[in-house]
């Protein structure tokens, strides 16, 4: 009887069925969720496009939403079409929030911040799905403003409103 002295090397058939099945799954998903980062990259292309434009400063929300309404119409943006249009049907058990905000800022006079935050919930294999959150804010007049928020701020915000009840 000869015995082989040789260590096997390599992978299995089986372990080489793992690698490609979770190579696949990963792939799948990639293929699920890259649309709606690329269509984000262009809704920030748009807000800071809308912060650009001339006279926006002065803009109350009512013409901001006719900009927004422009740029909706002109581009294609699915997940953000459908959270804008959906907290516009006004039924009475619509609990969708309108994806855009305007807030005035407490630092220099008259600056406001336009925020567009939107879920997408998006199917992947059975009853699993994938819940995508995105969130932009732009100062309206000045593009190229960066928006820092200091988590301290957050934390001292969320204990204050805890405390009043009323």
């Amino acid at each position: 009887m000869k015995i082989n002295h040789k260590k096997q090397r390599g992978a299995t058939l089986i372990t080489w069925l793992i690698v490609a099945g979770i190579g696949i799954l990963l792939a799948s998903a990639v293929v699920k969720v890259a649309p709606y980062y690329v269509e984000f990259n262009s809704v920030k292309g748009m807000m800071k496009r809308i912060a650009a434009e001339p006279g926006v400063k002065k803009a109350n929300m009512r013409q901001i939403k006719s900009k927004i309404e422009k740029y909706l119409d002109i581009n294609n943006f699915r997940a953000l079409e459908y959270a804008y249009y959906n907290s516009r049907k006004g039924t009475v058990n619509n609990k969708t929030k309108n994806p855009f905000s305007l807030k005035k800022m407490r630092k220099g006079k008259n600056r406001k911040m336009l925020t567009v935050s939107y879920d997408v919930p998006e199917p992947w294999i059975g009853n699993l799905n994938f819940l995508i959150r995105f969130k932009h804010s732009v100062v309206l007049g000045e593009p190229d403003t960066v928006i820092k928020i200091n988590p301290e701020d957050l934390k001292v915000r969320r204990e204050t409103s805890k405390l009043n009840l009323n």
